[in-house]
């Protein structure tokens, strides 16, 4: 998996898609990339079918998640929950994706999970991300956190993940995605997951 978070547009969407991103992240925590449940419509709409729709959010908000599920055509829902939160396997129909640290989400059952920088949910920092390779190797893990075009082959060969999520890595102001940028980290990441499917199947 390759996912490109924060995405506010169809333009850039469709941008990211057609450099060869799997998944779409669409936030609706409170961010400057958050979008409203229309424009996250558009795009959702305006994805092809392969293309994995994710909502973000942030706490503990399962019945925001269901509302938005509702209005949105979403094939996934990441959420970035608090401690003690209790996080089904699947909210009407579709995946929940736990996010955070590798302590908070080791734990859990889910069969796809994010791992992202100790510093905290959307902080764009960069981590050890070998520390998450035990981890990728039992379960699907999707390493975050501080990724961008000139460190993502490095993270791939660390923590062996079966996909990566950038967001912040791939703006030229915060906020606003640059598409020279997400094609660069789109070509490095397939290329990085692409050498270690090849050692794998060795």
């Amino acid at each position: 998996m390759i996912k490109v978070c924060g995405i506010k547009d169809c333009a850039m969407a469709l941008t990211a898609v057609e450099a060869g991103a799997t998944a779409i992240g669409l936030v609706f925590a409170d961010s400057p990339r958050r979008v409203t449940p229309r424009q996250a419509a558009r795009v959702a709409q305006a994805l092809p079918a392969h293309v994995l729709c994710v909502g973000v959010f942030r706490g503990c908000l399962l019945d925001e998640a269901r509302a938005v599920l509702q209005a949105v055509g979403l094939g996934a829902v990441q959420m970035h929950a608090d401690a003690g939160c209790e996080l089904p396997q699947v909210l009407e129909g579709v995946p929940m994706v736990p996010a955070g640290s590798l302590a908070d989400v080791a734990v859990l059952p889910h069969a796809l999970v994010l791992v992202d920088s100790p510093a905290g949910a959307g902080s764009g920092q960069a981590w050890d991300y070998a520390q998450a390779a035990a981890l990728a190797a039992r379960r699907r893990v999707v390493v975050a956190g501080g990724l961008h075009p000139g460190n993502v082959a490095a993270a791939v060969a660390a923590a062996r993940p079966a996909g990566v999520d950038v967001s912040s890595g791939v703006e030229r102001r915060r906020g606003e995605k640059d598409a020279g940028l997400v094609r660069e980290f789109v070509r490095e990441a397939q290329r990085a997951l692409r050498d270690l499917n090849m050692e794998q199947a060795r």
